[in-house]
């Protein structure tokens, strides 16, 4: 639970804080820096071994 609260915490002042304009089709993601279960990862290292898919599956540990 704690983590929960944690990354929706993490996500709220991400969001807040964001003052970047919406992306279209075709643009290139902005460099971030996200928690994974292996720690901090940053978009531009991970794209340096190849091409990154970035999937969000809320739904994870949680009854429904």
């Amino acid at each position: 639970m704690k983590r929960l609260i944690r990354a929706g915490a993490v996500l709220a002042a991400t969001l807040l804080t964001s003052n970047a304009a919406a992306l279209q089709i075709g643009d290139a993601a902005p460099d971030f820096t996200a928690i994974s279960t292996r720690g901090e990862v940053t978009l531009s290292q991970v794209l340096e071994k190849g091409p990154v898919v970035l999937a969000l599956y809320y739904a994870d540990f949680t009854p429904g």
